[in-house]
């Protein structure tokens, strides 16, 4: 991916899991804790930003477009540094940049990479967690809503940093990831409530964090 490095891993599964319960929790763990380590990575790396001008020339520098991908990091922007610190470096360039500390650059595309997997697409993590949810049939229906979801996007922003991110990620996942998980041996029994609301939480993150401002 150009804005990324990478779109996501594929993480194959050779045995059926028990139920889907065991598939859910495997699912969810791994992006949900990438996307909370990552979260709070950058807030780490925000909070440790020199709030000036003058630390330009000794940090890395981060396009302004590139933090109006995602709605979260944006927000968190703003609400560590200041609405008045983006804005200060923002000029009629589209490729203007900003300094940011190594923690909150690591912390955002760790947050994106773990976000991408949380897409209910095929094989990706966010797949498998609506096969466990709400059974194959319905994870075939809301495997639709990503791609539509994609497409909007990749229409509404096809001139920023967004548009670049989407469309590699969608080909990629729609081309290497598009078939369903392996039914698990118990298809019957659904996951408790609460992990079904964990992985909602992991969805809500998802969509915060992959959604431009």
């Amino acid at each position: 991916n150009p804005v990324t490095g990478v779109t996501t891993t594929i993480n194959r599964i050779n045995e059926p899991f028990p139920t889907r319960q065991d598939l859910l929790n495997f699912a969810v763990a791994g992006p949900l804790l990438g996307m909370v380590s990552s979260i709070f990575l950058l807030y780490v790396g925000l909070a440790i930003t020199p709030n000036t001008k003058e630390a330009l020339p000794f940090l890395p520098l981060v396009p302004i477009s590139l933090l109006k991908m995602s709605t979260l990091a944006s927000g968190l922007v703003d609400s560590v540094l200041g609405s008045g610190f983006v804005e200060g470096f923002q000029s009629e360039s589209e490729g203007k940049l900003v300094p940011l500390s190594p923690f909150a650059i690591a912390g955002f595309y760790g947050m994106i990479v773990n976000a991408l997997s949380m897409i209910p697409f095929g094989k990706t993590d966010g797949g498998r967690t609506a096969t466990a949810l709400f059974g194959r049939s319905g994870a075939l229906s809301i495997g639709y809503l990503p791609v539509f979801a994609s497409l909007y996007l990749i229409t509404k922003y096809q001139d920023t940093t967004s548009a670049t991110l989407f469309i590699p990620a969608f080909l990629y996942i729609s081309t290497f990831q598009n078939e369903q998980e392996l039914p698990c041996r118990n298809e019957v029994d659904e996951p408790d409530i609460f992990s079904s609301l964990i992985a909602g939480f992991a969805w809500f993150l998802m969509v915060l964090i992959l959604t431009p401002v």
